[in-house]
């Protein structure tokens, strides 16, 4: 089943304050960088929360299977500007996780101040279970479609990923485009963006017979992730979609 009670509904009042007291922290880091000639994009949770803070069913969504303490401010940064994002948020008086730099420097980065934790990767497109293209033109964050490809690639999504996922289906009509083209040409893509929309509806189906939320509440997304689903089932596939045995290993880790 979905895995909550109504009684930890109740217990995540705190979380939407860290929500916003971190994407506050996350426009400043933006808005510094973009006047040294950097544009480190936003991802992860708190970019799901700016796409969906006006809506209240949205919010509850995304604060279900979540801790204050678990929330991070995620950036995509161009490995060009590596170096000077790194000053940057060091200006910004952020503390390296020196064993990190020391190991792996060079492709991601955790930096410490207070109870805040920025962790950032240096790549020109998504490299994490999947090779993910990203549109550099977006502003702030990964734009939406970009966003949604960020969970669906997850070879072995937390509940929380897939909560993301509802959560800004449920205030944007995202484009597809992007998500079929990719689908279509890589079948290890294919299947876990497949499998992860199926584990969407049956926690959103969970949720509604735990009476966690109504109905007609997570209704609309349902409807967008099965439509969805339909639509890369249907999708025209390329030469370069080829089946691999269920035993192999077609994702990457990171």
């Amino acid at each position: 089943m979905s895995g909550l009670t109504p009684f930890d509904v109740m217990m995540r009042k705190d979380i939407e304050k860290t929500f916003n007291e971190l994407l506050v922290e996350a426009r400043n880091i933006y808005e510094e960088a973009k006047k040294d000639g950097i544009k480190p994009l936003l991802y992860g949770s708190v970019a799901f929360y700016y796409k969906a803070k006006e809506n209240k069913v949205a919010v509850e969504l995304l604060k279900l299977y979540r801790k204050s303490e678990d929330i991070d401010i995620n950036f995509l940064v161009k490995p060009e500007d590596r170096d000077k994002f790194k000053g940057l948020i060091t200006n910004l008086e952020y503390t390296p996780y020196f064993h990190l730099e020391k190991v792996l420097g060079d492709v991601a980065g955790m930096f410490f101040k207070e109870n805040v934790i920025v962790k950032v990767y240096y790549f020109n497109e998504m490299r994490f279970n999947h090779v993910i293209p990203v549109n550099w033109d977006s502003d702030f964050t990964l734009d939406d479609e970009d966003l949604i490809l960020s969970k669906l690639q997850r070879h072995n999504p937390v509940n929380k990923d897939l909560a993301d996922i509802a959560s800004l289906l449920l205030v944007k009509d995202v484009k597809e485009d992007k998500i079929l083209e990719l689908t279509s040409a890589d079948w290890g893509l294919w299947k876990d963006v497949t499998d992860n929309l199926m584990k969407l509806r049956q926690l959103l189906s969970n949720l509604v017979a735990d009476e966690i939320k109504e109905r007609e509440e997570v209704m609309p997304v349902i409807s967008k992730v099965v439509k969805l689903h339909g639509k890369i089932m249907n999708h025209p596939k390329k030469e370069s979609w080829k089946p691999l045995p269920l035993d192999a290993k077609y994702w990457s880790d990171f």
